[in-house]
């Protein structure tokens, strides 16, 4: 599964502690499945005069089954 996260860095290794505490569904690290999503929100970034990367992340889809 493909992941994306809009940012102002490049995040090679996500954490926790970095986030910031009053975000719209709490502390967290965002991820979005849709990669125009991550586009438009790094376009927010640009608009503001900052530096914007569209971060993507591999996730194997390998869960145990529990039935």
């Amino acid at each position: 599964m493909k992941l994306y996260h809009s940012s102002t860095v490049v995040v090679e290794h996500p954490d926790l502690k970095h986030s910031r505490d009053y975000l719209d569904f709490g502390k967290g690290f965002y991820l979005t499945s849709l990669k125009e999503q991550a586009i438009r929100y790094a376009e927010r970034f640009l608009l503001r005069g900052q530096t914007a990367f569209l971060n993507k992340y591999e996730i194997e889809e390998n869960f145990p089954n529990n039935g």
